[in-house]
C-alpha cells in the first residue's frame, strides 16, 4: 500500500556518530527509545495544520526574532520554525538529552539555522534560576510551548513552579506585542465528550498506522526489530495499539478539558485565541498575545 504524503514516515535518526563504547547502557537505551518515539508521533499526532498556523505567526515583520521553545522533543517543530524564519535567533529546552541528540542531528542534516544562531539545552530543571540562567535575561518575540504544559505539575513540587506560576513565567519572557504559542490536548467536558474523543483518536490512530504499515516497519526494523515484527497484528491486535500510543507520547501528562484551560489563561489575564485541530478534536492551538 502506498503511504499517504502527509503521514510519510520519519526516516529514523540517530546523534551524528556512533556512540561511544563508554556510554552507560541505559544512555543509549533512552536514545534508542527517543528515536522509537520520534518515528511514531507523526502516526499519533497529525502537526500539519498546527505547523502551518505556527510558521504563520512567524512571517510576522520581526526583524531577526529571538524564538524560545520548551519540549523541542526531537525537532519535529523546531525545524519548520527555523526553516521559516532563518534569521532568527533560536533557544530549545527539553528534559530529555537523548531527544536533544536527535534533534541536534536532525538540524544538522538541513543545514539549520542559517546563522548558526541556535541552542538546544537539555536537561534544564523547571525552576526559575535555570530558565533565567540558560536565558541570561533575554527576552522572546514568540515563544512555543507544543504540548509541554501538559507535563508541567498542578501543583508545586520539588520544581517549584507549578502550572500556573509557569506560565506566567512564561509571559514575562516574552516581549510586548510578541507571542505564545501554546499546543495542547484537552480532556471531554464530560464523559461522553471524552468517550467520542477517545473513540476518534483511536479510529484515526490506527487508520494512520495501517496506511503508513509498510513504511513504519522499515523504520523500526533497525531500531527494534521485534516491535516491527508485531506490526503484523495490527489491527487486530488493541493491546499493541495501546503499545504504540505509550511508547509515542510524553509521560506524566496531565490533562485538562478545555474550560480548565481557558479560566488559567483568563486568571492570568492572557488575551488569547483557541483554534481547534481540523481532524483531532482533542487538540488545541492558543495564541496569546502580549
Amino acid at each position: 500500500m502506498t503511504t499517504p504524503s502527509l503521514y510519510k514516515p520519519r526516516a529514523p535518526l540517530r546523534p551524528p556518530t556512533v556512540p561511544s563504547p563508554r556510554r552507560s547502557p541505559q544512555v543509549l537505551e533512552d536514545v534508542r527509545a527517543a528515536a522509537i518515539r520520534d518515528v511514531l508521533q507523526p502516526y499519533l499526532f497529525d502537526d500539519t495544520t498546527f505547523r502551518e498556523l505556527v510558521c504563520e505567526e512567524l512571517r510576522a515583520p520581526v526583524a531577526r526574532p529571538r524564538i524560545i521553545e520548551f519540549g523541542c522533543g526531537t525537532g519535529a517543530l523546531t525545524l519548520p520554525v527555523l526553516a521559516t524564519r532563518r534569521d532568527a535567533v533560536y533557544h530549545g529546552f527539553d528534559r530529555s538529552e537523548a531527544d536533544i541528540a536527535i534533534a541536534t542531528c536532525r538540524l544538522s542534516r538541513q543545514g539549520l539555522p542559517a546563522r548558526g544562531d541556535a541552542t538546544l539545552t537539555a536537561p534544564f530543571d523547571l525552576d526559575r534560576r535555570t530558565i533565567g540562567e540558560a536565558l541570561q535575561g533575554l527576552r522572546a518575540d514568540f515563544l512555543i510551548l507544543p504540548r509541554f504544559l501538559q507535563t508541567v505539575p498542578l501543583l508545586t513540587d520539588e520544581t517549584g513552579l507549578n502550572r500556573v506560576a509557569f506560565l506566567a513565567l512564561c509571559r514575562q519572557l516574552v516581549k510586548p506585542g510578541g507571542r505564545m504559542l501554546i499546543i495542547e490536548d484537552v480532556y471531554g467536558e464530560d464523559a461522553d465528550e471524552q468517550a467520542e474523543f477517545s473513540f476518534a483518536w483511536r479510529n484515526g490512530f490506527r487508520a494512520r498506522l495501517i496506511g503508513g504499515l509498510d513504511g513504519l516497519r522499515h523504520s523500526l526494523q533497525g531500531l527494534d526489530p521485534d516491535l516491527a515484527a508485531r506490526l503484523g497484528r495490527l489491527p487486530g491486535d488493541p493491546s499493541l495499539l495501546t503499545e504504540l500510543r505509550d511508547r509515542a507520547q510524553p509521560k506524566g501528562a496531565q490533562v485538562l478539558p478545555l474550560r480548565a484551560w481557558e479560566q488559567m489563561f483568563e486568571h492570568l489575564g492572557f488575551a488569547y485565541r483557541a483554534v481547534r485541530h481540523t481532524t483531532q478534536r482533542q487538540l488545541y492551538l492558543f495564541t496569546v498575545r502580549c
